[in-house]
């Protein structure tokens, strides 16, 4: 998972105040018991010492609605300069949270969508296509747009004669011209937005034209999902699921490919490292090109931190042989993400196991890991 979107933040020096809670309105006293919620936060984060600028700014949006149903989780980012960030996320947080400190809690963000998969549904018939471009933890805004691809010969005859099968050659000009529209569209839209995997669903011989049109990049990424169409009276739950499978199948290919980097890597000397000590010490030199880490929300671990981002330590020993006197201790993980995200480094959260007894997708001394760029 890239982190380009929260550098600005890792580059902030803060104070920050985090503030991560249940935006649920689905009950008669959804807004009484969110305006609660925000006094209870608020208080605390006083009490933290919090900037009063932040924390008003924070008032603005924090009992605001969403503008999204179901049961929502809101993450509001903070400094005395004033707010950062407000986002919806897919589903409430696993607890709520507040933290006023020199480094910002992150870490509930980034597990909020460390498995999205960023996609492009695709509903075709021969005439053209509805695009929509999402990704799985979207709460909103989809893009959604038509291509049609102008030639209407769309149904061939049967019969045996010489004008039958010249009016044949047009219908099938018609398809491919409709097909290479799509695939054109498709291309352009692979290449601006980099989505994971593009679902084909609709008409079956519609689909094998747009492959046939494809080039190679965009082909790789094609997967055939059945039961959808452009058409009305499509089995929405039996489809939504057939989607939902071929996701699975996606997040579980990208999770195995990066575990299985890193095994083989940690075998060659200077490729990977395991272990806190020594992934703080590659990230303190940049050395990090993606970062495994066992997803535990219980942890409570604590790094060293400087003001900078990448002035992080398992000890302070570090921290004053680089001239740093003012380190102080913070949370793990907010420190580990703010030093990823500054370098422009990756994370990969690996799974607890599901059951006592069932193995770990990777082992990792202290549940940590990295690969290397050198």
């Amino acid at each position: 998972m890239k982190l380009d979107w929260l550098k600005d933040l890792a580059l902030d020096p803060g104070p920050h105040v985090s503030v991560y809670v249940d935006a649920t309105r689905d009950r008669a006293t959804g807004a009484h018991d969110i305006d609660l919620r925000w006094q209870d936060a608020r208080s605390a984060l006083a009490g933290q010492g919090a900037p009063e600028t932040a924390l008003s700014a924070l008032d603005a949006v924090a009992t605001e609605p969403t503008g999204v149903g179901g049961h929502v989780g809101r993450a509001m980012l903070a400094t005395k300069e004033g707010l950062q960030l407000d986002v919806v996320l897919p589903a409430p947080p696993l607890r709520e949270e507040v933290s006023t400190g020199p480094v910002a809690h992150l870490m509930p963000l980034v597990r909020s969508r460390a498995d999205d998969v960023c996609y492009v549904l695709v509903e075709l018939d021969r005439a053209g296509a509805d695009v929509t471009l999402t990704r799985t933890g979207a709460v909103q805004g989809a893009e959604v747009h038509t291509v049609e691809g102008g030639h209407d010969l769309l149904h061939k005859g049967s019969g045996d004669n010489r004008a039958e099968h010249r009016y044949q050659r047009s219908v099938q000009d018609s398809w491919d011209h409709n097909a290479a529209a799509v695939a054109a569209d498709l291309t352009d839209l692979v290449r601006r937005e980099h989505p994971e995997v593009v679902l084909l669903t609709g008409d079956a011989k519609a689909a094998a034209a747009l492959r046939e049109k494809a080039p190679a990049p965009l082909r790789a990424l094609l997967r055939d999902v059945k039961g959808g169409s452009r058409a009305a009276g499509t089995h929405e739950k039996a489809f939504t699921a057939a989607v939902a499978e071929v996701l699975d199948v996606v997040r579980s290919a990208r999770r195995q490919t990066v575990v299985d980097d890193f095994v083989q890597e940690r075998g060659r000397a200077g490729r990977a490292v395991e272990g806190m000590a020594a992934v703080v010490s590659a990230l303190r030199q940049g050395q990090v090109a993606t970062m495994l880490l066992l997803d535990d929300p219980s942890s409570t671990e604590l790094l060293w931190a400087g003001r900078g981002p990448l002035e992080i330590s398992t000890t302070t020993m570090d921290l004053h042989a680089m001239g740093i006197e003012d380190a102080v201790q913070v949370r793990a993980d907010a420190a580990l993400v703010r030093a990823l995200a500054a370098s422009d480094a990756e994370i990969h959260l690996v799974p607890l196991p599901e059951e006592d007894g069932e193995a770990p997708l990777v082992t990792m001394a202290d549940g940590i890991g990295a690969l290397l760029r050198y």
